[in-house]
């Protein structure tokens, strides 16, 4: 969230010591549209819908409540509202999940972090909204699909569904580590995969094929001579010729054009159901009466399928794991390094212990002394 640049000095006494007198009056709609307004150029605009969905939310419980102007706003109106979201806001019948609850808490904190900015709200007020804590398994599913049984899964589609588009999308995480929006956003002449050292170009093209981090996402990630070829044959036997109306020839594509990325997020979740690659069920289902095994609709339902996110995680904790550098996997991956710390990291203390001895080890096998 955003880290909004604070009142100084003498000021920030002054408006804690007047109160709400000093405070500039602004109602619950407008706060939100100012709100929305700042954050709009640095978030993508179906990210700033989803914003606006979750705090209509607090729109509402302040019709509900005759709060006309948000100075009035304090603890235990945040608490109202948290109460109110959790238990009222919707028509589920049981309350909101924790996680669903910890994801809303956090932007309502950002928002009345901004209106402490605008002077519109206390000093300090944003501290008092809690941030629920997720246990043990809670709201989270496995983040990871395993080495050996991605390599199960990569030969599988290569016996029996070679350069599919399935298996140029299983490839495409398995080996770059980028979000699904990469591939989406990929045409023919971003790729050279013919030279001696093949490589993809991510480009952001705002017009129809963002990137999430939009230009800063852009670069050229390289390929192996594998995936190359992958690609390739895909190209050449089993691609679908189609120009979108932007005259762009994507790379990946159905008879109805550039194939879309809920597609792209079936296929992962159709090969990671164990049931497709063994013929059997870990979980004791009957494969020919379970929903999720006989329909591809619903493949996201079995327990141990996984989405491209975990394909993404896969990679670039099994390369920190690896001991390749963090700003190495930060370019390929398009994760800036504190994500990388804060959500990409596995490893015991033991592990990280061997590994920097490791890395040390081989700095002193070419040292002559000194620091050595």
């Amino acid at each position: 969230m955003t880290d909004f640049p604070s009142r100084q000095g003498g000021a920030l006494r002054e408006t804690s010591e007047a109160g709400s007198s000093s405070l500039e009056s602004i109602q619950p709609e407008e706060a939100v549209s100012k709100f929305l307004s700042y954050k709009e150029p640095e978030i993508r605009p179906q990210t700033l819908k989803e914003y606006k969905r979750k705090l209509d939310h607090f729109i509402d419980f302040c019709n509900s409540q005759s709060v006309e102007n948000l100075n009035q706003l304090d603890g235990r109106v945040i608490q109202g509202f948290r109460r109110y979201r959790r238990l009222e806001s919707t028509d589920q019948r049981e309350p909101l999940s924790t996680k669903t609850m910890r994801d809303d808490m956090y932007l309502f904190r950002d928002f009345v972090k901004y209106l402490e900015y605008i002077e519109s709200v206390p000093s300090g007020l944003s501290d008092k909204i809690g941030i629920p804590e997720l246990g043990w398994g809670e709201g989270v599913r496995d983040t990871n699909i395993s080495i050996d049984r991605l390599e199960m899964i990569l030969e599988h589609l290569r016996q029996y569904q070679y350069a599919s588009r399935e298996h140029v999308v299983w490839k495409f995480h398995a080996h770059t580590g980028r979000r699904p929006g990469g591939l989406y956003a990929i045409d023919l002449t971003d790729l050279y995969l013919d030279s001696d050292e093949p490589y993809v170009e991510l480009r952001h093209r705002p017009e129809e094929t963002e990137l999430k981090n939009g230009y800063r996402g852009e670069g050229e990630i390289y390929l192996s001579a594998d995936a190359a070829q992958i690609f390739l044959d895909y190209i050449n036997q089993n691609r679908i010729d189609v120009t979108t109306e932007n005259d762009r020839e994507p790379f990946l594509t159905s008879r109805y054009g550039r194939l879309s990325k809920s597609t792209m997020r079936t296929y992962v979740y159709r090969f990671s159901r164990p049931c497709i690659i063994s013929g059997q069920c870990p979980h004791d289902q009957d494969i020919e009466s379970c929903q999720a095994a006989q329909s591809d609709d619903v493949a996201s339902k079995c327990p141990s399928s996984r989405s491209p996110y975990a394909l993404r995680h896969g990679y670039i904790t099994s390369k920190r794991s690896e001991g390749v550098p963090d700003r190495f996997i930060s370019g390929r991956c398009d994760v800036s390094p504190d994500v990388l710390e804060k959500h990409y990291d596995e490893r015991t203390e033991s592990e990280k212990r061997e590994l920097r001895k490791e890395v040390f080890d081989k700095s002193q096998e070419s040292s002559t002394g000194g620091y050595a």
